[in-house]
Order: structure tokens, then C-alpha cells, then sequence
């Protein structure tokens, strides 16, 4: 029982991990559909409305000419406990692309779903 523990934790680090990453402007058109991109940081934006807190991650372009912009709802951006400045960093984050307002959006629930290249 633990081997099969140890193996599914390496396979799904393996699965996060692996190289068929897409860009952002690749991504932007698969509404519905699981991916994982690869990008870079051009923006942030923080709202707080009455205490809850949005957090917006504009990839490869600023807005509104982002083609792909990545959201953490309150719970995960205290999980995510930034200590630095995202822009301009690498960036791979996996999730189901939707739209909102017509654009496409990844939203992160589990922040082990988001990390920053070095």
C-alpha cells in the first residue's frame, strides 16, 4: 500500500510536470477542456471587495490584450502566500480553460495546480 501511494504521487508530479505544455495564445481556445500552460507573467491585478479577494494573473500580454488570464478566488490566493513579484516570472498552471465575458480564463482552486519557474 505504501508503494502504490509513493507511485501515485510521482505520477501525478510527473503528469503536472510534463512537456506537452501549451501557450497561452494556444490554450485561450480550448474552452472546456483540461490543459496546461506554460507562460509568462505580463500583469497582476488584486481586487478586494468586503474583505474577499480576487486575484487576477494576465499571461504573455497586459490587459485587455491578454489572451489567457488566470484567477484565484479568495481561499487560494491565501493559499498561494505570495513573497514575491510574479511578473515577468515563468509561469506553468494547470486547469480547465472557461470564459467570462467572452474571455478565457483558467481559475485556480488548488494552488498545487500553480507554480512559478525559476
Amino acid at each position: 500500500m505504501k508503494y502504490l501511494i509513493i507511485f501515485g504521487f510521482l505520477f501525478s508530479f510527473r503528469v503536472f510536470a510534463q512537456t506537452d505544455t501549451l501557450t497561452a495564445e494556444q490554450a485561450k481556445t480550448m474552452i472546456n477542456k483540461e490543459v496546461i500552460v506554460k507562460a509568462t507573467v505580463a500583469g497582476t491585478r488584486l481586487f478586494d471587495k468586503e474583505g474577499k479577494k480576487t486575484f487576477l494573473v494576465n499571461l504573455d500580454k497586459r490587459f485587455p490584450q491578454t489572451p489567457l488570464t488566470v484567477v484565484f478566488y479568495d481561499k487560494a490566493y491565501r493559499e498561494l502566500n505570495l513573497q514575491y513579484e510574479l511578473e515577468e516570472k515563468d509561469i506553468v498552471v494547470k486547469g480547465t480553460v472557461t470564459l467570462y465575458n467572452d474571455r478565457s480564463q483558467i481559475i485556480v482552486n488548488d494552488v498545487k495546480n500553480f507554480k512559478t519557474l525559476k
